[in-house]
């Protein structure tokens, strides 16, 4: 098991798929903290503003957001068949791959591009927004949207960096193109009259220069690994790399998009219930983020050391990594949900006084360890079977599970029962369960090995 968690200097100067689970998984944890943490930043700076102005660029990020789903699922495709081209150590079939995705999310940037720009009136109609706040959404979906292509691009390149071997890259990146984009905020805010810029629109351009320049430093770091993406590797045209990539990269948006919504329909449900539901809701949800961080943090890092060995034909080793890694990320999970609830009041006391909230609160947070339970399974297995290219059994079992059991059972348990948010918190845990479990069954099956082994031989050009 050691040399799966850590690897020598020497054995990774042999090639990037030779380093260990907690040199890939320590980045993206420390990536996805800063992350989660910056939001906070950005939203105390608006709020400098006005809540008006709070609202319009939540409501205009919510449909960015979905775009870079799609931006991200669709790479996410290439990736997998990069991971696996890099286990054979084919450097060529690598070229022509990351060329496919470069260029794939480039075109996807310019539709976003246009669509944001062109489109942005009515799809803010759709949201019936107050006059002020529509007009501050408008401008900064234009601008944050107009210009999506550079975040397109830089999506590609921070995970050719990983997939190089270079997992502190991405974390560097995000360092400093948040620290672009905090101080571009300030300065925006606060001196924006010297620059001869409303304080939003200059909010607008700083988002966008943070992601000019983690593009431009995540395509040197790519270009120093020995990846070169050219437009060269296009022709012929790779049909059949193209329909590789979609093929993995399609059902994963489909699933990470099925999500975002399914969450936005829970959130309405929830409505239905008070404002201080919806409250104890978004309180609890914001803390418990963190527990599953480590856990999703190994997912993520298991799923190409999993791509690298089904490249290599050592499906063995596959097994033993997903086996590893579930146990990791289950330990992790529940030790956390087990701290959170002895800390439940001081954190929820971080956010309110309000003596109903935390009541409820409080007693989420026992409910909320059997969702974990079933969130580490989901974030194993979920990688592991990408990672093989099996995709397609887990977006029908993602589909059905969210919108019958989650939506569904929100619905019936927190409404038609009178449970309320407990019973909204049930329907998390069971859908939560139920996707772990039959994940699980489809990978210690076997299932998936007739489809990576047919996907792997496509790759290599048999």
């Amino acid at each position: 098991m050691q040399k799966y968690l850590w690897a020598s200097r020497e054995d990774r100067e042999r090639g990037p798929e030779n380093i260990g689970l907690v040199q890939l998984a320590l980045p993206i944890l420390l990536e996805n903290i800063l992350r989660s943490t910056v939001g906070v930043i950005d939203v105390a700076f608006l709020s400098r503003l006005s809540d008006s102005v709070v609202s319009a660029v939540s409501v205009a990020s919510q449909y960015i957001l979905v775009c870079i789903i799609v931006a991200s699922s669709l790479a996410g495709g290439s990736i997998v068949c990069i991971n696996q081209a890099i286990g054979m150590q084919n450097r060529k079939r690598v070229n022509t791959l990351a060329s496919i995705a470069v260029a794939a999310n480039m075109c996807l940037g310019i539709l976003f591009g246009i669509l944001f720009f062109f489109g942005a009136c009515p799809l803010l109609l759709i949201m019936k927004l107050e006059t002020a706040s529509q007009d501050a959404a408008l401008r900064y979906m234009q601008i944050v949207g107009g210009l999506m292509i550079f975040q397109c691009i830089e999506i590609v390149m921070a995970s050719l960096c990983r997939s190089m071997g270079h997992p502190n890259a991405p974390l560097l990146i995000n360092l400093i193109g948040n620290l672009v984009n905090i101080v571009g905020n300030y300065i925006a805010i606060f001196h924006g009259k010297a620059i001869g810029l409303d304080p939003l629109t200059g909010v607008a351009y700083a988002t966008v220069l943070s992601r000019v320049v983690g593009m431009l430093l995540s395509l040197s770091i790519v270009y120093r690994s020995g990846i070169r993406p050219s437009p060269s590797f296009l022709f012929p045209f790779p049909k059949d790399d193209i329909w590789l990539s979609l093929s993995i990269g399609i059902p994963g948006g489909l699933n990470n998009i099925a999500y975002s919504v399914s969450q936005i329909v829970t959130t309405a449900i929830i409505s239905l219930t008070g404002e201080t539901l919806i409250a104890a809701k978004v309180y609890v949800s914001n803390i418990v983020q963190y527990i599953y961080l480590i856990g999703m943090a190994f997912g993520s890092a298991s799923g190409m050391l999993i791509g690298y060995k089904i490249g290599a034909g050592r499906f063995d080793e596959a097994r033993t990594i997903r086996s590893l890694v579930g146990r990791i990320g289950l330990a992790s999970n529940i030790f956390l949900s087990l701290l959170f609830i002895l800390l439940r009041y001081p954190l929820l006391r971080f956010f309110t006084d309000n003596e109903t909230i935390l009541q409820i609160g409080s007693s989420l947070f026992f409910l909320d360890l059997f969702v974990e339970i079933g969130r580490s399974l989901n974030h194993t297995n979920a990688s592991a079977l990408q990672a093989a290219g099996d995709v397609t059994y887990q977006m029908v079992v993602n589909q059905l599970s969210g919108w019958i059991i989650s939506v569904g059972g929100a619905y019936v348990l927190g409404i038609l029962l009178h449970m309320d948010l407990y019973g909204v918190w049930i329907a998390f845990a069971l859908d939560e369960l139920t996707r772990g479990l039959l994940l699980l069954r489809r990978w210690k099956s076997g299932k998936w090995v007739a489809d990576a082994q047919l996907r792997r031989s496509k790759i290599a050009g048999a």
